[in-house]
């Protein structure tokens, strides 16, 4: 394959971080453009990642979710639904994007590095975005397990921390005057088993989302997925 002095280090370096061979290397390049470095294109639309990071966090949640899934066949929901968050927590995605080196490839200002603290990470999702649309899910699907999930993800480590979550949200919400109210209610799946869904609002605002077996575990899960937005 035949490219540009430009084009042959930016494959090389993509095919070194992903371990395949892109075929269209334009929806790559996109994947990698921060706002910060945007432009307009002719018909007046603005050229970034950020489309492709929309696409990208969802698709690497259907396949987180069917990786545990797999690794934990006796875990129940609560259970795969936490650790999911863990692994795409943006501050884990953004270390793993770190790790498997995005940050070489990014194409962000300065002063976006210094302001904005997970960019890296939701370069990643815009690449997974971008090899689904190059790729399919399957292929997708088998590169971030193989090559990031398995590599780079300690499935014993990450069942094994615990934070507090919800008091450390609390202090960021009193040191900056803001409302927190955890809306937590009890239902019961198909099976008659009680479980707890809290909702994390932020100054009115849904920040986060939990369920759990009970109350502190739904609004601690909530919470740790709320103190990324805060």
């Amino acid at each position: 394959m035949r490219f540009p002095a430009a084009d042959k280090k930016f494959y090389q370096n993509l095919k070194s971080i992903l371990g395949v061979t892109p075929d269209d290397l334009d929806i790559y390049k996109l994947a990698l453009v921060h706002r910060s470095t945007s432009f307009i294109s002719s018909p007046g639309q603005r050229v970034d990642n950020e489309r492709l990071e929309y696409l990208g966090d969802a698709i690497l949640d259907a396949i987180v979710a069917d990786y545990l899934f797999a690794e934990f066949p006796s875990s129940d929901e609560g259970f795969l639904t936490k650790m999911r968050a863990k692994i795409v927590s943006r501050s884990n995605m953004n270390q793993l994007a770190i790790s498997i080196g995005i940050p070489e490839l990014v194409k962000v200002s300065n002063g976006a590095l210094i302001h904005q603290k997970y960019i890296y990470g939701n370069a990643l999702e815009a690449i997974v975005g971008a090899m689904f649309i190059d790729k399919g899910f399957k292929f997708t699907s088998d590169v971030v397990v193989n090559n990031f999930l398995r590599r780079y993800i300690n499935l014993d480590e990450l069942q094994s921390v615990e934070h507090d979550y919800k008091s450390r949200l609390l202090e960021i919400a009193q040191k900056l005057h803001v409302k927190v109210i955890f809306d937590t209610h009890e239902y019961r799946n198909d099976k008659q088993k009680p479980q707890f869904e809290a909702v994390l609002l932020w100054d009115d605002k849904e920040i986060g989302r939990g369920v759990g077996q009970t109350k502190k575990e739904a609004e601690q899960q909530a919470a740790m997925l709320g103190i990324e937005e805060a």
